[in-house]
């Protein structure tokens, strides 16, 4: 719905919206008859319900732009922590629950007659479910009190995911109101509805594939038309067309975690295909395999190049500890500062350098105390989470030199009081299950010297 205004910050036609997150979106109209403030917005009572603000209290107001998308939780777990913004659709139809605003004398109302009115006042107004909004008929007797309980949008062929979850959109001239009565109201204030016409019935989407999991039996429901990539499932997206029988179910061979993150490839692509797709690189084996499996020649382009890079940064000669040490003491001559900073931990070497000044202990400590001696019981002491060995692939560089390993000094005067210098059995086998990437010995390419 609309507020009035006066007020130098928005423009008039803006939307916004109290606190931190929209529960309710007001478009702003000039009105320079209010108060002699220069900043003013007026709110009606339902707008104060609305939008959680009491009258006469400083409110934060926030111009608003949109849904915000692309941040949930799944997307997140994968690294792909990138916010979007969204337009809101347009919206097909709108229910609302309606009562008297005080007892009337006539408890009979044409329902098409208040849809009307409704279609008027939220014309070019944002709309969101649970709001409530106060309608005055034309006849100055009565209001009608009416709550927003289901909003649909207009459906495309090219609609996205997110667009299931319907609870706010634009009223357009072709936007039809329904109407029910409030049967949880008091007797005094319900409404007999004439000739109230029924919100049509919701209708499935016919290009839903129920994909099934083979490992865990796990179903998901799944547009069509997101399938396309996956080469192997040619016969279901295809289905109905040609050589292809119909038919709206498959199998993948995966368990549901897999093709949840292989879903999630498939929706940023319809929806972004420009644009690379984000993931955490320690996922980037299991997305290949699940990629492989499916023939999506895109992720598996993307897993590869992650996995690429990985090949082409880690040493297949062993490292020495002389190298190390040179490499951690050397200062760039342009920033003045260290040019890298190696770590040991298990023998694995992993460089730090580009993550230091991210590291949620300062960037000081590491230099300080790891830098020439085994961080392992460091790293145990510090480090024990399972999110935290899933980082260390991104660091990993190579193996210390075998013949090193016994001259690598503990970190004893760094360590807290009745610390153990050796790292415990039960945390290298923990670690070791995270780090099955690493080169073996067998795999390093000892020096050769040549006789004379």
């Amino acid at each position: 719905m609309c507020c009035l205004y006066k007020c130098q910050i928005f423009k008039a036609g803006s939307f916004i919206h109290a606190h931190g997150h929209p529960s309710c979106v007001l478009r702003l109209e000039v009105h320079d008859s209010l108060y002699e403030d220069p900043d003013v917005i007026a709110l009606s009572d339902a707008q104060l319900l609305n939008s959680r603000v009491c009258e006469n209290q400083w409110t934060e107001w926030t111009l608003y732009r949109g849904r915000h998308v692309a941040s949930d939780a799944r997307e997140a777990a994968i690294g792909d922590t990138q916010i979007k913004i969204k337009s809101d659709p347009v919206l097909s139809c709108v229910l609302c629950e309606v009562k008297w605003l005080n007892p009337n004398d006539s408890n009979n109302l044409q329902a098409d007659e208040l849809c009307k009115l409704l279609t008027r006042d939220c014309f070019d107004c944002i709309l969101s479910l649970h709001e409530i909004l106060l309608i005055p008929l034309p006849s100055g007797t009565a209001t009608v009190v009416c709550r927003v309980i289901e909003t649909r949008a207009e459906t495309e062929e090219v609609e996205d995911e997110e667009d299931d979850d319907e609870f706010r959109g634009f009223v357009t001239a072709s936007t039809r109101f329904y109407v029910l009565a409030d049967a949880a109201a008091p007797n005094a204030l319900r409404i007999n509805l004439l000739n109230a016409e029924s919100l049509p019935t919701k209708q499935q989407s016919a290009d839903l594939v129920q994909v099934n999991c083979e490992e865990d039996n796990e179903i998901f429901p799944v547009r069509r038309r997101l399938l396309r990539p996956a080469v192997a499932l040619t016969a279901v997206v295809q289905a109905g067309k040609g050589k292809y029988p119909m038919t709206n179910s498959c199998r993948v061979p995966m368990d549901c975690c897999v093709f949840d993150r292989i879903l999630l490839y498939l929706q940023h692509v319809d929806r972004e295909p420009n644009i690379p797709w984000k993931f955490d690189p320690t996922l980037a084996p299991e997305l290949l395999n699940a990629a492989t499996k499916l023939q999506i020649s895109g992720l598996i382009d993307a897993a590869n190049k992650v996995l690429g890079s990985f090949q082409e940064r880690v040493r297949r000669e062993p490292i020495r500890l002389a190298e190390i040490i040179r490499r951690n003491a050397a200062i760039d001559s342009k920033t003045k500062q260290r040019s890298d900073t190696l770590l040991v931990i298990d023998n694995m070497v992993l460089d730090v350098s580009r993550w230091l000044h991210e590291h949620p202990g300062g960037s000081t400590i590491i230099p300080e105390q790891a830098l020439n001696v085994d961080a392992t019981v460091m790293f145990e002491l510090y480090h024990a989470s399972r999110n935290s060995f899933l980082y260390l692939k991104e660091f990993y560089i190579g193996e210390l030199a075998i013949e090193d390993r016994h001259i690598l000094p503990p970190p004893n005067e760094n360590l807290p009081c009745d610390t153990n210098a050796e790292p415990s059995p039960a945390f290298l086998e923990h670690l070791r299950s995270f780090t099955s990437w690493r080169l073996r010995l067998e795999d390093l390419k000892q020096p050769t010297f040549k006789s004379f």
